[in-house]
């Protein structure tokens, strides 16, 4: 494929926070287009490991999200499944983190405007009422050291950015769902990873997904059956509940009875013991899944996460909101 050179250095990114040197990424976004896959490689890992760094996310994560998206929309884009996890990791910041403690992204959203209209005196006082609000000594104490290592107003500006860029990625659903469409299943499979995390936007990701849930190829339509659990969570969907259902009746194959389990424990809240006895016999699964998109193909993780779900219940994570 001949080079191409998007309008990526238009973009004032010295004026942009990122992880490293600014003045690379425009060189990164150039170079996911050349027709040498090493070079195209090289741009992918520096984009994901600058434009997000331990989960967080920088203004320029945002601004990239575009130049990414233009990938995934060009049918003739060389490595359309690579401009999906990049744009995931930008979305996110940490899938595992999401998965585990399942957040709400139109109330982050709306905390994050709140949080921007008040004073620092004013969220020093709504930090210290959280962590006078637990009544378990432990949770109380880790809060509080939670609060003595944390600056309000660096948080506060880490959650700004992390939400502009979850909704940069998401202004991409439309070109995400056209690429569910696609001839090369990665470009399938890690379109469908990406659609999972854009709850709001169910009315549409989940017609998308039912074809591939459908479709011939295991492979994506296990991706696709653990996508659409996981973006109608607990809404009991029953067009993707039948179309669930329906596949892990069939399949003979292992690892699709396990994803198609999955997702009918992210979808339903209430599950037989038969899809619990898959759940569980995913989470002891002794290797990773080959071309499973989620947590890198660890479906074991991905089942002990779902089983959470159901028993209302979160691992303690690593994040920011880890107590």
């Amino acid at each position: 494929m001949p080079e191409r050179r998007s309008d990526a250095e238009a973009v004032d990114w010295a004026s942009l926070e990122v992880y490293g040197p600014p003045e690379e990424v425009p060189v990164a976004l150039t170079a996911i287009w050349s027709s040498d896959q090493s070079r195209r490689m090289l741009g992918y890992r520096y984009l994901g490991d600058r434009l997000v760094h331990q989960g967080s996310r920088y203004p320029a994560s945002a601004a990239a999200a575009p130049f990414l998206i233009d990938v995934v929309a060009d049918p003739a884009a060389p490595d359309r499944f690579a401009a999906c996890q990049v744009l995931l990791l930008i979305a996110l910041g940490e899938e595992e983190f999401t998965l585990n403690v399942r957040p709400d992204f139109a109330h982050l959203r709306q905390e994050t405007a709140r949080r921007a209209t008040m004073t620092v005196d004013e969220l020093e006082a709504e930090r210290a009422a959280w962590v006078a609000a637990a009544t378990d000594p432990k949770v109380r104490a880790a809060r509080a050291l939670t609060a003595l290592s944390a600056d309000v107003e660096l948080d506060r500006l880490g959650e700004r950015w992390n939400v502009e860029a979850y909704d940069a990625v998401r202004a991409g659903v439309p070109v995400y769902l056209a690429a569910l469409s696609a001839d090369h299943p990665g470009t399938q499979i890690y379109a469908a990873q990406l659609l999972a995390y854009f709850p709001e936007d169910a009315a549409s990701v989940i017609p998308g997904l039912l074809p591939l849930i459908g479709g011939e190829d295991p492979i994506v339509a296990s991706a696709a059956m653990v996508a659409a659990g996981i973006c109608a969570r607990g809404t009991e969907d029953p067009h993707a509940a039948a179309a669930l259902t329906a596949r892990r009746e069939r399949t003979e194959n292992l690892a699709e009875r396990w994803a198609a389990a999955i997702g009918l424990g992210q979808l339903l809240n209430n599950l037989s013991p038969e899809i619990l006895t898959d759940i569980k016999a995913a989470m002891e699964a002794p290797a990773p899944v080959p071309h499973f998109p989620f947590l890198d193909g660890d479906i074991a993780a991905v089942a002990a996460y779902t089983l959470d779900r159901l028993e209302d219940r979160h691992t303690l994570p690593s994040g920011p909101w880890s107590a």
